[in-house]
């Protein structure tokens, strides 16, 4: 488990990243940590990505039972069990945060069978048939012996009631005040439960993930700090409430603004500093504007093609696949099944130029590159490759299509780029009015994280990580100083928002 010299012996290693103490906890954490939603076990880049992360100086992990089913979890066990018996790190330096309360893939299978069989888990919410909510005692209990399994651990550090607030959403409770009085009766006895969790040793302290925190005290699914804190005191005096997640960017200020707890007199973030909790930011780049994801992230240009030069190679593509088509695919020793997959596999030339127009956010059609496009591509290539191996004119058929594809892809993703580039200038340039000379320099990506880790009651900030150029953009940004003027920025009225 993490400990307080094990931490702060591990941020000693790395004095030029900033660090913070994660509240009551005494832990000291790198101001930015490794956000684990879309993480998954058995994609090589994810792996990397952490590793890297966990030895250049990131000592926070954050994960759940419900990312990737189970499978985020298991690749942070895996990875922390390989560094830490290659001595490369010890246990008690890094500190896990795992969450409960979803009943989604395997967990809704396993709360039906049990439903079934009539050992229900109590206080299910049955938010829709693919998805159901639950912070029973019950619940919890089974949720971390799962989680310490995939995670290979005899304790979790940190452990988080996640999105508590479903049950304001999808109570059948008509009547307002009953409803509030039964959420937190809800999440009392979940505190309950946990300060035995404590006890047993299966976890250091325990918390809140609310998507509400930080909403108006008006919006029905609202969670108030205030009341959670009033019933963890009530629990005990020397309670384990240590640690609270929210989402915060740039756009999405609440935690910041919105004057929500103690009669309108302070905000959520005001709260949570004054009572010493450890404060986790998520959606930091991922910001919701007018039911509008908006990516808070610049872009690596690679090429120059306008839309004319980009339908050429598309024609040049198309030609290219029917010549591999009729000359080799329609003679290779396939079942008819298989030469039709193949061939669908290699028509990337129809999916490109019937879609081109509904592509307009890069960093969704990097992934349909990434996880669609080039694999389809790559299989078919392989394919035929298999047929040929000796025809020169094949293998280089082949290796044209494979460059051709390759700067196709990247020349749409670059067009995609320049134009969301551009429509960040709106927010580099207001944010450059409250920043020094060096931070003007960072993408955009480092300014929105630095101007969250800028704010003192934040301890840390949760990135995710997909790739090893992911943690190296987040190095930037936390070694870079505190924006001086955040106050500033964070109360301005913000001309893109």
């Amino acid at each position: 488990m993490a400990s307080i010299e094990g931490t702060i012996n591990y941020i000693s290693n790395f004095p030029d990243i900033k660090s913070k103490v994660l509240g009551k906890t005494g832990y000291l954490t790198s101001i930015c940590g490794f956000g684990c939603y879309r993480i998954d076990d058995g994609i090589p880049q994810h792996k990397q990505a952490l590793e890297k992360a966990i030895l250049s100086g990131i000592n926070i992990i954050d994960t759940s039972s419900n990312y990737s089913d189970g499978g985020s979890e298991i690749l942070v066990g895996k990875v922390l069990d390989n560094l830490i018996s290659k001595n490369q790190i010890e246990r008690d330096q890094i500190i896990v945060v795992s969450k409960g309360g979803y009943l989604q893939g395997s967990n809704l299978k396993l709360g039906m069978e049990r439903e079934q069989s009539g050992k229900a888990f109590k206080d299910v919410v049955k938010c829709t048939q693919d998805l159901w909510h639950c912070i029973s005692p019950d619940f919890l209990e089974n949720q971390i012996t799962l989680s310490l399994e995939r995670l290979q651990l005899e304790k979790i550090d940190v452990y988080l009631l996640h999105n508590p607030e479903y049950f304001l959403t999808y109570s059948i409770i008509s009547d307002p005040e009953r409803r509030e009085r039964e959420y937190y009766r809800r999440i009392k006895d979940a505190f309950i439960h946990l300060e035995e969790e404590v006890k047993r040793g299966r976890i250091s302290y325990y918390g809140i993930s609310s998507n509400t925190f930080a909403e108006k005290d008006s919006k029905q699914n609202f969670t108030s700090l205030e009341k959670v804190i009033a019933f963890a005191n009530e629990i005990s005096k020397e309670n384990h409430f240590a640690v609270v997640q929210f989402p915060m960017n740039i756009i999405e200020s609440g935690g910041m603004n919105n004057l929500n707890q103690q009669n309108q007199t302070k905000s959520f973030l005001q709260l949570a500093g004054e009572n010493n909790l450890g404060v986790l930011v998520n959606r930091p780049l991922n910001a919701i504007s007018k039911n509008k994801l908006i990516r808070l992230s610049d872009y690596p240009v690679t090429e120059d093609r306008n839309d004319d030069e980009i339908f050429s190679l598309i024609e040049d593509l198309r030609k290219q696949e029917s010549n591999l088509i009729e000359k080799y695919i329609n003679y290779v020793g396939l079942s008819a099944s298989e030469k039709k997959n193949v061939i669908e596999c290699i028509s990337i030339s129809i999916i490109l130029k019937s879609n081109y127009s509904k592509f307009d956010n890069p960093g969704n059609f990097n992934e349909l590159k990434s996880t669609y496009l080039i694999p389809r591509a790559n299989f078919a290539i392989n394919e035929i490759g298999k047929y040929y191996t000796d025809d020169e004119n094949v293998v280089r058929a082949l290796r044209n299509y494979a460059v051709t594809t390759n700067i196709l892809l990247d020349s749409i993703f670059s067009d995609l780029a320049k134009k969301k580039n551009l429509e960040n200038e709106k927010f580099h340039s207001t944010i450059d009015k409250f920043a020094n000379s060096e931070q003007i320099k960072l993408s955009l990506s480092q300014k929105a994280i630095l101007l969250i880790n800028s704010v003192p009651e934040v301890t840390t900030t949760l990135v995710g990580m997909k790739s090893q150029n992911y943690v190296d953009d987040v190095q930037k940004s936390i070694k870079s100083d505190f924006v001086e003027k955040y106050i500033d920025f964070w109360h301005s009225n913000r001309s893109f928002i």
